[in-house]
């Protein structure tokens, strides 16, 4: 089996969670843990997938935790909030994942509103994610995280958001 043919293999032992069969692949062939798929690293295949004993395996193994990839391109840690993986967030933000808010698109706590993760949102608020930033682009302007919550229809998130933002002020 090539390289292809093995990063096939593997994507589909981590999305059905045969992980003990992807972390054989990857012992066997080290070369492996630096193959990007369209969909991100290993860890953001598992991080979608909610696949946290392959996140600790990929993290023990010293994978980039905080490697910007995918689609979005963006860290692990937005891609398990984004998907609701609320223990996927806490043990990669236990283990050094950075709270990127450089742009929306890697901005963790969108990605947790855009899910609906009232959770996930309260967790990143309370370790210190900054919800004053603000970004203009193709399809925001001066656009907050409170403000995304009440377009995107969230609006749990968005009250909670508002009571942080005044209790600061």
């Amino acid at each position: 089996m090539d390289n292809k043919e093995k990063a096939i293999k593997i994507y589909d032992l981590i999305k059905n969670g045969d992980i003990e069969q992807a972390k054989e692949i990857i012992i066997t062939d080290n070369s492996l843990l630096d193959f990007v798929t369209p969909f991100g690293t290993w860890l953001h295949v598992a991080a979608r997938g909610g696949k946290l004993d392959m996140i600790k395996f990929l993290v023990e193994s010293g994978m980039d935790i905080n490697i910007n990839e995918g689609v979005p391109k963006s860290a692990p840690i937005a891609h398990a909030a984004s998907e609701g993986e609320f223990s996927i967030v806490e043990y990669l933000f236990d283990n050094g994942a950075i709270l990127d808010v450089s742009d929306p698109n890697r901005n963790p706590l969108f990605s947790a509103i855009y899910g609906g993760h009232l959770d996930i949102v309260k967790y990143l608020v309370q370790n210190g994610i900054d919800i004053t930033v603000k970004y203009t682009g193709d399809t925001m302007k001066d656009m907050g995280a409170y403000e995304f919550a009440v377009e995107r229809g969230q609006i749990e998130i968005a009250e909670y958001l508002k009571q942080k933002m005044d209790e600061k002020e």
